[in-house]
């Protein structure tokens, strides 16, 4: 594995007709929570985000990007926190939080849990893009205090397939029922994923983690290397200008006429001339 990279595994289990995916995401969360300046349970709210991302891409059969998209309820209008956004493509992730504009006062909260920070219920928004054709897009709403439900919601309701989750702050680990499998098989495999303690979860490496199904002849398949990385230049940012109109522009621009923008995702400072922009006529 390459340094601050952390590896997705990939695994069959035979005995249930199940397919699944682990990750350990230390380096990208610990590097996302440094760039964004997170603490506490947001920290934990957008690694639980951008882990969950990446194993949803890692099942999306081909997938090219997958977006996880949390929105605070309209119903929610004081929320701390407006949405958590994650970007998942083949080797990379990333992910911003929109706060309110008065977030200032909210960042000392020590409440815990979703409801705290983003109300109930909440809007799960997800994009799945296979690299042709329209992407898929799918909204719904849940209510739960964990994302995890959410999640599993989301597959069972809008993908209709049987699946199951676990999400920690650093720890993703999914499964998948695929074709014919019975519902015997796939209890078995939801009663072997419910024998890991939280301990194990906190602690052991994915290998470790995946003996708890070593009795439905559990097969590594796959594996891929994932990274916090955001693929911002200043290109992309003059190109994203150009839905502003040209006097929008003049009023964003310093007096040696370039207009100064930041990245939602990594927080990098661009300088971006006006006569690098076309703008709308």
């Amino acid at each position: 594995m390459a340094e601050n990279t952390d590896t997705l595994i990939r695994f069959l289990l035979p005995e249930a007709h199940t397919r699944g995916a682990i990750i350990r995401g230390t380096n990208i969360v610990e590097k996302a929570i440094a760039i964004h300046g997170l603490s506490g349970t947001p920290a934990e709210m957008m690694g639980r985000t951008l882990l969950a991302s990446i194993v949803l891409l890692s099942v999306s059969k081909g997938g090219v990007r997958q977006v996880l998209q949390l929105d605070s309820h309209p119903s929610q209008p004081h929320a701390p926190i407006r949405r958590i956004l994650a970007e998942a493509r083949p080797s990379h992730v990333r992910g911003y939080m929109n706060w309110q504009e008065d977030h200032a006062g909210h960042r000392n909260n020590q409440e815990t849990g979703i409801s705290a920070w983003m109300g109930r219920p909440l809007h799960i928004s997800t994009v799945r893009d296979m690299g042709f054709g329209t992407p898929y897009v799918s909204t719904i709403e849940h209510d739960s205090e964990y994302l995890a439900d959410h999640i599993q919601h989301y597959l069972n309701q809008s993908v209709q397939v049987q699946a199951d989750i676990i999400l920690t702050p650093d720890l993703a680990l999914f499964i998948e029922a695929m074709p014919g499998c019975q519902e015997s098989s796939w209890f078995e495999a939801v009663k072997a994923m419910a024998t890991i303690s939280d301990k194990a979860l906190e602690n052991d490496d994915p290998e470790t983690l995946l003996h708890a199904f070593d009795n439905l002849k559990c097969k590594i398949v796959g594996h891929d290397d994932y990274n916090y990385e955001c693929g911002c230049s200043i290109e992309k940012m003059a190109h994203a200008l150009t839905g502003f109109a040209a006097d929008e522009l003049q009023g964003l621009a310093d007096d040696q006429g370039n207009v100064t923008v930041s990245c939602e995702y990594c927080s990098n400072h661009y300088i971006v001339p006006l006569d690098d922009i076309q703008t709308k006529s």
